[in-house]
């Protein structure tokens, strides 16, 4: 009997099949649907194999992985590769599209892209890092907004002037555009240096991140009322005022409310049940809240940072990024490698082109550079700090790519000005990290007088005996958050780093293999000390119950139970096992003890130059840690030593025989004679458990056993080894 879903489903393709030739009556319109269908599929793969190919190679040249998506879009847009004619594409694969760069399709998903985009620069808004600090980061992104929106639109100016022979005033449509596009700082490279530093939590990290803040309000302002002003065709200065004031009344409403109505909102998505719905119900809601906004006469992007904005001050904002991330990382690439397309690199490459775009460059770091170093020597940092705080405000990213893109697609500016704000956001960016860790690379302060700050954080270090047990309470510790209504989201960083939120409460736990470290406010730490010692009893009592499973030894005998399967032949499986060279076996151990036979196995892995002699000493400690948790002599004359280790990168093999046999405490109590040898990575392990069970498959076999015992040669146990294995 079919299921009910099972039913439903059938309904469905049943319909859908009865549809198809009614849909197949409209004729050319039918095929050309299915056609620009078909071609966005293909555009599509290899959109995710260009960006691939790009992240690799700019993440090895140790820049922003971001340039390498845009440098993507470039080779395989329209100016470059993608005009090539291909079977099935006579017109390329990326062809221009109605005297625009890329089709409407392909401009859709990047538009979805864009409100994904903002959405998650809403969601990682750190409002309680801007009202604490909103003083000095209000001043400082005030000034850089104001100095760098006018720097763009006097070079706007000059570029309409000098390359154009245009004479325009500031609030023509270009220089506007371009005043718009140098107000918004991109912080997350700035972010990775500060991270990098530990100076996140300076008075310099703080300030930059609180008046990033007001960068993305002004800016998105100011990209509201610029959007409006062109839509509509006022210019002058009461169209303007006009416009300007709506635009922020529009603004200022929805973000008021979002904020207040936050936690009810927060609780109505909780009612959805699993985490997975409640992130895509508040993407939606993003998505609504883009197109009112674009009905209002302002940008997408606005309404998905203000629901984004919103949504940052409740508990779901980590899991809604945690589980909106392969959504992210799908749609956000397509986003920049299509900015990328819109590039049109033989007029980019121009001599006018590159003169007016490093002017473009060095308006746009001197509005940042002097717009918020000046303000901040007023608020007591030194010369030091105000140029940290300067340089750190200098990169453009994504919300200057976004507006760049919008001024292209309505018309505003055009594939020149484009260019030239692309070489401002690459030279912006590029550039900056260095500049930031140099002046990062002092530890005086950058401060006029140093501020006395009431510590309110404390961190609670628990010690871990090994990696192993590091990793099994780290599970449970998690758990344990999440069954006390806590969200628990592990940043995107390299190091493991989790957020742990839950209504007003805010905790960050680090993972380490040595240790568990939590940073919270001090009247928390009673709750994380009982919740860790109710983990620590929970670890106990499973300890407890696992001594009264199956005996081990009668789980490790059935590793050696391997049955006589007729048709399979020898050496048609894939076999994972192999020894290196004859210098990895000895046909005649000498050792006594099994301190002594570990000793000889891992010599013949250095002898055979599968291991550094350095490194000895460690893959030892590893292998004695290993037997000291459970024997690896295991039964019928067979022992499988066998560890995982930090101080290899790869599986190593040796095998060693010792005819009269010795105690390796073995499970049936037996005397071990053949002792095959396996370490693997601790970080990259490959199949280091397959490579065992192979071994095990082989030797179930008394005549293999056999086989191995009567070698007389080291030469004779290498080619038995390799040939039957």
């Amino acid at each position: 009997m079919l299921s009910i879903r099972k039913k439903f489903y059938l309904l469905i393709l049943m319909l859908g099949t009865l549809a198809t030739p009614a849909f197949a009556d409209n004729g050319t319109y039918s095929m050309e649907v299915v056609e620009k269908t078909s071609h966005l599929v293909f555009q599509l793969g290899v959109i995710l194999f260009a960006v691939w190919a790009g992240r690799i190679l700019f993440h090895k040249l140790r820049l922003p992985v971001v340039l390498g998506e845009i440098l993507a879009g470039v080779v395989i847009g329209p100016y470059c590769l993608g005009q090539i004619a291909l079977p099935g594409f006579e017109q390329g694969l990326f062809s221009l599209s109605h005297n625009f760069p890329v089709s409407i399709e392909l401009y859709s998903l990047a538009a979805i892209a864009a409100i994904i985009l903002l959405f998650f620069v809403g969601l990682e808004t750190d409002i309680e890092t801007f009202i604490k600090f909103s003083f000095t980061g209000s001043v400082i992104g005030i000034f850089g907004v104001i100095f760098s929106f006018f720097a763009g639109d006097f070079a706007g100016i000059l570029i309409c002037k000098f390359l154009w022979g245009k004479d325009v005033g500031l609030l023509s449509p270009v220089p506007l555009f371009m005043g718009v596009i140098t107000t918004a700082t991109s912080v997350g490279i700035t972010a990775r240096i500060l991270s990098e530093k530990r100076k996140m939590n300076s008075p310099e990290g703080v300030s930059i991140l609180a008046a990033a803040v007001i960068d993305d309000v002004l800016g998105i302002i100011l990209l509201a009322v610029v959007v409006g002003m062109a839509r509509s065709g006022h210019l002058g200065v009461s169209g303007v005022s006009v416009i300007a004031l709506r635009s922020i009344f529009i603004w200022l409403i929805f973000t008021a409310l979002g904020l207040l109505y936050a936690n009810k909102i927060s609780n109505l998505l909780k009612k959805a049940g699993d985490r997975t719905t409640m992130a895509l119900l508040g993407f939606g809601l993003a998505l609504l809240l883009s197109g009112v906004f674009e009905r209002c006469g302002l940008a997408m992007i606005i309404g998905a940072y203000v629901m984004g904005l919103s949504l940052s001050k409740t508990d779901l904002s980590f899991i809604i990024q945690e589980r909106l991330d392969i959504l992210q990382k799908f749609f956000v690439p397509i986003f920049f490698c299509v900015m990328g397309m819109l590039i049109n690199l033989k007029q980019m490459i121009s001599g006018p082109i590159l003169l007016f775009g490093f002017i473009y460059v060095v308006f746009a770091v001197l509005g940042k550079v002097l717009g918020c170093s000046i303000p901040a020597l007023f608020l007591n940092f030194n010369m030091r700090g105000a140029a940290r705080i300067g340089v750190g405000m200098v990169p453009r990213g994504e919300v200057a790519l976004i507006i760049a893109g919008i001024g292209l697609s309505t018309g505003i500016i055009g594939d020149e000005v484009f260019s030239i704000v692309m070489i401002m956001m690459f030279v912006t960016t590029l550039m900056t990290p260095p500049v930031l860790d140099r002046l990062f690379s002092s530890e005086k302060s950058g401060l006029k007088k140093e501020q006395i700050v009431k510590k309110e954080q404390i961190s609670i270090k628990f010690d871990m005996p090994n990696p192993e047990t590091a990793d099994l309470l780290l599970g449970r510790v998690i758990a344990a958050f999440e069954n006390e209504g806590f969200f628990v989201y592990r940043m995107s960083l390299p190091q493991r780093l989790y957020q742990i939120r839950k209504d007003e409460v805010f905790m960050v736990m680090r993972y380490s293999p040595t240790e568990i470290e939590f940073d919270c406010l001090s009247h928390e730490a009673p709750f994380v000390h009982t919740l860790f010692y109710e983990v620590l009893a929970e670890m106990e009592k499973i300890m407890r119950n696992l001594q009264t499973l199956t005996d081990k030894s009668q789980i490790g005998k059935k590793i050696f139970e391997v049955k006589d399967d007729k048709n399979t032949v020898m050496g048609e499986h894939h076999n994972r096992f192999s020894i290196p060279s004859s210098l990895a076996v000895e046909v005649q151990l000498k050792g006594n003890t099994k301190e002594e036979i570990l000793n000889e196995l891992v010599d013949l892995l250095v002898g055979s130059r599968q291991l550094e002699e350095s490194k000895k000493t460690q893959v030892l400690k590893d292998l004695f840690d290993r037997e000291s948790m459970m024997s690896t002599g295991m039964q019928d004359g067979i022992a499988l030593p066998h560890a995982k280790s930090d101080a290899i990168n790869k599986v190593m093999v040796a095998t060693g025989v010792k005819k009269e046999g010795m105690d390796f405490d073995s499970l049936d109590k037996n005397p071990s004679n053949i002792f095959i040898l396996i370490v693997a990575s601790k970080k990259n392990p490959h199949e280091y458990l397959q490579s065992i069970s192979e071994i095990s498959r082989y030797l179930a076999s008394e005549e293999n056993r056999q086989k191995v015992l009567s070698c007389e040669t080291n030469a004779a146990l290498f080619e038995a080894l390799n040939l039957d294995f």
